[in-house]
């Protein structure tokens, strides 16, 4: 059973980012207003520190402890339309406190204004710039949610294919993966998802992607793509989102590809709920798991090439197994 956080929060987002749009323009201004604010008041623990950073070609914040060990690239979420770092303090100080980590948030560009590949641009060029501050690819992580789930993939794919160093390991939680929109779910789950909506997935459609073309691309869509020789995954889903069956879809393309993957499907929350600690019950325990993984990947990184990552066991959930 959701805790009484879980329904609350739930409640909340029907009644303030769930809508009903007239128009992608009254889309991406509804988006902007109600998802460009932090759900929740940022409360950091106590040794990690804010830092803003102003570097061509991007901007990004970064969260750190004195002494950190590795890094993540955090990739937000919000449609590719819409979002802000600031949101992701609560969640990203906490992954900075448990792994000793240095955390970036890029704010890459957004659509409409700026349409595939301004954010793809964006996050490998962040990631470029850590290597240059003196991270390996075995100490980086890249993560993102929803649209930023979809970009984090997009960017392993576009590193690879490039013949560029890859992170570790990858966390996308609820990622947006296919932007032909065609899997069930983005239909059947309409009225049991409290945050998106069938109308507003059709109504963004082309906000970012502005052809047929970039809408199969890879690097847009990442479960069209090779999955092949990627590193290993962690995925999060709600069964009951509109966005369930894009999670799966690429658990089971990871699969194929042999590239360990781990699905984490859970009844009854909502869209990206682990962004929600420290409130959230939900949240806190798969932040602990999230952590878990990453730690898990640490000891075999550094001596684990893409070409043997390539061979590795897949972990998924029974469902998807059955796929």
């Amino acid at each position: 059973m959701p805790s009484l956080v879980a329904h609350a929060v739930k409640l909340t987002a029907r009644l303030t980012i769930k809508h009903d749009p007239v128009s992608a323009d009254a889309l991406v201004k509804h988006l902007r207003v109600h998802m460009n604010k932090p759900p929740l008041p940022t409360v950091m623990p106590r040794g990690v520190r804010l830092d803003r950073v102003r570097e061509a070609p991007v901007r990004y914040e970064r969260l750190t402890v004195k002494r950190p060990r590795q890094a993540l690239l955090y990739l937000h979420g919000g449609g590719y339309v819409c979002g802000k770092t600031r949101t992701y303090h609560n969640l990203c100080s906490r992954l900075a406190k448990q792994l000793d980590a240095e955390v970036w948030l890029p704010d890459y560009r957004l659509a409409p204004e700026h349409p595939f590949p301004a954010a793809i641009e964006d996050a490998t060029a962040t990631f470029e710039r850590m290597l240059e501050a003196g991270f390996t690819p075995e100490q980086i992580t890249i993560a993102g949610d929803s649209a930023g789930g979809g970009l984090a993939l997009g960017t392993l794919m576009s590193l690879r294919d490039r013949r560029r160093p890859l992170p570790r390991c990858a966390v996308l939680l609820s990622p947006l993966t296919d932007l032909r929109l065609v899997h069930e779910s983005v239909t059947e789950n309409d009225a049991t998802d409290w945050m998106l909506g069938t109308s507003m997935l059709a109504m963004g459609h082309g906000l970012y992607t502005r052809t047929p073309e970039d809408t199969l691309h890879p690097y847009a869509s990442p479960a069209l793509g090779d999955f092949h020789g990627l590193p290993p995954l962690y995925i999060t889903v709600c069964e009951q989102e509109c966005l369930r069956d894009d999670a799966y879809a690429v658990a089971k393309a990871a699969r194929r590809a042999r590239v360990s993957v781990t699905l984490r499907a859970r009844p009854d929350l909502l869209h990206v709920w682990p962004i929600l600690v420290p409130v959230m019950p939900e949240a806190r325990e798969d932040l602990a798991r999230i952590v878990q993984f990453i730690r898990s990947t640490e000891t075999s990184a550094a001596r684990t090439s893409t070409t043997t990552r390539a061979r590795g066991t897949a972990t998924v959930t029974a469902r998807d197994s059955a796929d």
